[in-house]
């Protein structure tokens, strides 16, 4: 299965290696007013963003279903998510304590 990241300044890579997954949380420390997160993309259009301010989104920017969001999810639990995801495990992610919405 097919996924790629997108990192803080909007560049992405295709099949980024799963043990670099630290390096792209890592640059949520460089976050700034413009650059705000990183994201991991399933070639099922699911994707999962994590924000300097700690916010999380599930969604599907396919735009199949709602979005939802957590708030203060630890980097060893987003590394895990984004794995999950990219090895094509919607249905595990999904079933995580999601709350409705972007958490705006």
């Amino acid at each position: 299965m097919t996924y790629w990241v997108n990192h803080l300044m909007g560049n992405s890579d295709i099949e980024f290696p799963l043990e670099s997954l630290p390096d792209l949380y890592a640059e949520l420390s460089q976050a700034d007013g413009e650059h705000t997160d990183v994201s991991l993309t399933h070639e099922s259009e699911w994707c999962l963003s994590a924000f300097s301010s700690g916010l999380l989104v599930w969604e599907n920017v396919a735009g199949d279903g709602e979005p939802k969001h957590m708030r203060g999810a630890p980097k060893e639990k987003v590394i895990e998510l984004w794995s999950l995801l990219a090895s094509g495990s919607i249905d595990e992610i999904d079933k995580q304590s999601w709350l409705p919405g972007y958490g705006s």
